[in-house]
């Protein structure tokens, strides 16, 4: 499913020719017709881009249409038109004369009989003796040994670069890379296309945030360690044709290298795109994307989340509801690209899942939280002890992502993360309430106490219990007039949560004394009477409650205590009229 949506993105954009790829290249190496190095000419230029909501420099590489290069593991194997110095200038130690060469028989084979200014050049640039004085001339050009052991040059004549735009070159490349599939011998029918079609065994890498600078592979058996159904390293990892293996790596570099196809979640890299290379659909999921808002922006982040919340934030008049959508998460690995999730479903479908998650998480504000609608990196950083999203559990951020998207469970490591979090110790902030809430509601099935305020009338005995709890402290700081170092909520509210028989019954004796220093305790006393009798007579404290009752728990204690502020707010405002 992956490679054939992948196959249809490359048949829409048709980014690269059969046998071409787009390559970032840093240099060019402007020759003479005689192969005469005239000069080396950076392709590289300093952009301005946004990095976390500010202004980043960052240097930019020029991307041409050149011939695949084909897989380079350990081995030797020289690179049709553009390649690193130790080929193109045989400038390695150990293998810089046998690589040199390497890339001198494949360059005089294909070239052996075209007679264009550019080919002329290209081969008196390998037939020569003069190396020594064009490294020195190199390294008089790019001084800076780590830029020329990453630089990636390509060849120009007179300064005009040596590409697809080449006639001569294109057509003798076309032609060997025809040549090639026709001698291949065997012939497929390829599980993508359903056309007989020449098998590949190792697929083009792609390259990701992460991981080997090299890239890495998606597809492919190349030890005998990921064989699997007795197949070797000699085989093929599957039916896959020649076409399809070059058609989905080419699409998915290509989305890998558009910032408006792209984002970073974590250590992950996910992938969006519309069927027909539609770009509303795409701009607008990016925007929801982009718009992840930091403490900087306080002044405008309501009304902004209240448009994502809603959707009004996305063009709809311009986005297809019932287009198809495609969204591919990968991770970095040793020398694999691992997949996270990939997802496909309509444009409406999605935008229904993002605004479904928000009413999840709608809850009423402890006027402390400045999001009304939580971003994704907020509920991230409630997760850690630091705060930082970035230091999150590595999957949780793409189990998370695809929940959301998906509109299925949220996965069950927040869930824990957020219980952990509080159980240590952690303020029941709005952020934490409204995680348990969106969790109870989509996990858990339940709607009874998963209100955005408080549900006096329920008789849900762990949110009862914890209503009670916040009562009780409530009381005891009226009592200590808010002097306390320590309360009730800092002892006994995690085994108050888990185990609330071994709990109730000693800090509601310790109620009785708090009311005693009240001049006026007659309201606490009453709610506590009335929370009181919604339980049950014989077991009103379980010995023991899971999970979703634990979720119950702090989710009737965040209730209350907002309750209770929001009627002091409510009387502040009628003594000020």
């Amino acid at each position: 499913m992956i490679i054939q949506a992948l196959v249809r993105r490359y048949e829409d954009t048709q980014s690269a020719p059969l046998g071409w790829k787009k390559r970032a290249v840093t240099h060019a190496l402007n020759l003479s017709e005689e192969g005469k190095l005239i000069q080396v000419i950076p392709l590289e230029w300093e952009d301005t881009t946004s990095f976390g909501g500010k202004p980043k420099k960052v240097m930019r590489k020029r991307e041409l249409v050149l011939p695949v290069s084909g897989v380079r593991s350990s081995g030797i194997k020289g690179a049709f038109l553009c390649d690193d110095a130790s080929y193109m200038f045989g400038m390695d130690e150990k293998r810089g004369d046998a690589k040199f060469e390497a890339s001198k028989d494949l360059h005089f084979s294909l070239l052996e009989n075209v007679n264009s200014p550019s080919a002329n050049a290209i081969k008196a640039w390998f037939d020569t003796d003069d190396r020594t004085e064009r490294v020195e001339q190199l390294k008089i050009e790019i001084p800076n040994e780590k830029e020329l052991e990453k630089a990636v040059f390509v060849f120009q004549v007179n300064g005009v670069n040596v590409d697809f735009d080449d006639y001569d070159i294109r057509t003798i490349w076309n032609a060997s890379y025809s040549k090639v599939d026709e001698n291949q011998g065997e012939k497929i029918r390829c599980l993508v296309t359903g056309k007989l079609d020449a098998p590949e065994r190792i697929h083009e890498k792609v390259k990701l945030r992460g991981g080997q600078s090299a890239g890495s592979n998606l597809v492919s058996a190349n030890a005998e360690s990921f064989t699997s159904y007795s197949k070797t390293k000699d085989d093929r990892a599957a039916d896959i044709g020649k076409y399809a293996a070059f058609a989905h790596v080419t699409a998915l570099n290509d989305l890998l290298q558009n910032e408006k196809h792209r984002k970073w979640i974590g250590g992950d890299t996910l992938v969006y795109w519309a069927e027909t290379n539609s770009e509303p659909e795409a701009e607008a999921f990016g925007d929801w994307l982009d718009f992840q808002p930091t403490e900087e922006d306080s002044d405008k982040l309501s009304a902004a989340m209240e448009n994502m919340a809603t959707a009004k934030h996305f063009n709809f008049n311009n986005c297809n509801m019932s287009q198809p959508f495609y969204l591919l998460c990968l991770s970095p690995n040793a020398a694999r690209a691992s997949v996270r999730f990939f997802h496909s479903d309509t444009f409406g479908n999605i935008m229904d899942n993002l605004r479904e998650h928000y009413r999840h998480l709608e809850i009423v504000s402890d006027n402390m939280t400045k999001f009304q609608y939580l971003p994704f990196w907020v509920i991230l950083s409630e997760t850690t002890v630091t705060k930082e999203a970035g230091k999150a559990t590595p999957l949780l951020g793409g189990q998370l992502m695809h929940s959301i998207l998906k509109g299925t469970k949220y996965p069950q490591t927040l869930y824990n993360a957020i219980l952990t979090r509080i159980r240590a110790g952690e303020q029941i902030n709005q952020t934490k309430a409204a995680v348990i809430k969106a969790v109870l509601i989509k996990n858990f099935k339940e709607t009874e106490v998963t209100k955005v305020n408080l549900n006096d009338e329920t008789s849900n005995k762990p949110y009862v219990l914890g209503r009670l709890f916040s009562v009780l402290e409530q009381l005891q700081n009226r009592a200590s007039d808010w002097k306390l170092s320590a309360t009730i909520r800092d002892k006994y509210f995690a085994s108050a949560c888990a185990n609330p028989s071994n709990v109730f019954p000693t800090i509601l004796k310790l109620s009785m004394h708090h009311a005693a220093k009240l001049e006026n305790s007659t309201f606490y006393e009453s709610l506590k009477g009335k929370l009181l009798s919604k339980l049950e007579a014989e077991n009103p404290f379980p010995t023991t409650l899971g999970l979703e009752d634990q979720g119950k728990f702090i989710l009737g204690y965040y209730h209350q205590k907002q309750s209770f502020f929001t009627k002091n707010d409510q009387n502040k405002e009628a003594n000020n009229d």
